[in-house]
Parts: structure tokens; sequence; C-alpha cells
């Protein structure tokens, strides 16, 4: 086994296509059958399926394809480390974004990276907050911003801002009529609209409730926050958001906030890296820019 043939194996699992890999590998489709053909005979186990819809990994496949990820990773960091920190920024460089966090930073972040580092090859991929830990376990993204204060072996946090958490209606809706904060169980009681698990802003919420020793009322599960909105426009429930989010976009003049508390329902944003891993050159820059952007992106981190 050599470092040819992880790189390969790796591009038929992320492609999930022997074709497609070999045309972002400018390598012949034939060579790179071949290459699988021989590992999964030097390991004595199948490492992939070939189905009518592509290259699908076995368990086995899964595995190495973690590792191999890693140690890929690891080498490509070793010409940044001799160069030092003066290193021109360049290479693959993956993010992961949550979603309500994308809305805000996902075009910005491109933008400042395509026109400061236009030798750095970004890929921003927006998912569940929930998910972005196991992510970063696995070696997929190099950086990634998550919610919550968990600790997780093998993940390096920084805490970058709070913000807070409110029950938005419709403009009508009678329990965003009032002026200042609402109680939290007055919140409980109403029908809510919010996304399914594992999702990072519906576990804020599950937890506050349950350390009320209450059970939320949700009529609806969406995953999609600009959906909820839509559906909590049209007076089909509340749902609760930061007022970042819920200010966002063109729905957001048919809907009103109002602050939950006290106590208040915070969220902590956390810039994240793999702890055994060390940034490139390239990951490091990405990371300052993000820094950066979060800075200047208005995070409400007051009380009122």
């Amino acid at each position: 086994m050599d470092l040819r043939q992880l790189r390969y194996f790796l591009g038929v699992v992320e492609h999930g296509s022997i074709a497609r890999a070999a045309d972002e590998l400018h390598v012949a489709q034939s060579a790179l059958s071949v290459h699988l053909n021989r590992l999964e005979k030097e390991l004595g186990c199948i490492l992939v399926h070939r189905t009518s819809r592509g290259i699908v990994p076995t368990e086995s496949g899964m595995r190495l394809a973690n590792r191999a990820r890693s140690i890929l990773t690891e080498i490509g960091t070793i010409a940044d480390e001799v160069r030092g920190i003066e290193a021109v920024p360049v290479g693959n460089v993956a993010v992961g974004m949550p979603t309500s966090l994308g809305i805000a930073l996902t075009v910005p972040l491109a933008m400042t990276v395509r026109q400061k580092y236009p030798l750095v090859r970004l890929r921003i991929a927006e998912g569940l907050s929930g998910h972005m830990s196991q992510w970063l376990l696995s070696g997929q993204p190099d950086v990634a911003l998550v919610f919550g204060s968990d600790i997780i072996s093998g993940v390096a946090k920084e805490l970058l801002a709070k913000e807070y958490l409110n029950l938005v209606g419709a403009n009508d809706a009678e329990a965003v009529s009032s002026a200042g904060e609402i109680s939290p169980t007055s919140v409980f009681d109403l029908p809510l609209i919010l996304p399914g698990r594992p999702h990072g802003l519906r576990e804020e919420v599950e937890r506050a409730a349950s350390q009320h020793g209450r059970r939320l009322n949700v009529m609806m599960e969406i995953d999609s926050l600009e959906n909820i909105k839509v559906l909590v426009a049209a007076g089909a429930g509340y749902t609760v958001l930061s007022a970042r989010v819920a200010g966002h976009g063109s729905v957001s003049a048919r809907l009103k906030y109002r602050p939950i508390g006290k106590p208040r329902i915070e969220r902590e944003i956390y810039i994240a890296h793999p702890s055994n891993t060390p940034l490139s050159v390239a990951a490091s820059s990405i990371r300052t820019v993000l820094l950066t952007l979060l800075r200047d992106a208005s995070l409400e981190d007051d009380r009122s």
C-alpha cells in the first residue's frame, strides 16, 4: 500500500464514481479500477460496493477512507511546516458551516478567500451543527463552526461569541405582540415549529424545557430554517430563533420576535479543528478570515 493508492481510493469514495474520480485526479478509469482491485486483494476485504447509483464504501472502506484522509492531510502539512508561517497559502481547505451561520457567512467567506488567497481551493460544506464535530473527527473539514460547549476528545474549540434565542411569530401573532421578554415556560406551551434532532437549535430549546421540567409542544419538525420562517410568517405556529436568523431574508418583514427570559436561552459559537492534526498554512489563513467575519457579523451578545 502506498500514498498513491490511498489518494486514488479516497478520490473514488469521495466522488462516488470511478469516472468522476478519474476526471478529478486526471487518471485513466482503468488505472483506478486496477488500483482499487489491488488494494482489496492486499487488505483481504471488500472496500466498496458497485451499484447502479455509483460507488458505495463498505464499513471497511469507510474506515480506510477516514484513515487515508487523515494520513494525506498530515502529509500535506509537511511542506507548510518546512516553509514556515510566511508561506503563501495554497491548496485545498474544507470548512464546515452550520446552516444557520451559513446564511450570513458563506458568501462573504467565499468572496474574501477568492480575493485574498486565489491559490486556495475552498470547499464549504453546510449542514447540521450536531454533525460538525463528527465530521471533524473523520477529517472531512479542516476547520468548522459549531454550537454548544460539549468537550469532544480530538476536537480543539475556541469560544467566539454567544447569541440569545427569541420567540418568533407572525406580525399579528398574540404571543409576540407585547414588548419585553416572554418567560420560557410560556414559550414551551405554544405550538412550535422546530428543526428535528440533532439540530443544535432544537437541542438548546429541549435542554431549556428539561431544566424547567417541561416538554415542548412541537407541532411540526422542519429542518430548513428558511421554510420554518415562511410557515411562521403565514401563521402556522411559532418558532425559536436568534435575532440574526429571524431578521435575515425577505420573509423577515412579516415576522416579529420577542426575547425569551429570564433566564435567557443562549447558544455558544465556537471555531473548531481536529486537535491531532496541525492546520496547514492555507487552513490557518481561512480560520483567520472566519474569525474576522464572525466578529463583524453583528452576532448579538447583549441581554436587552
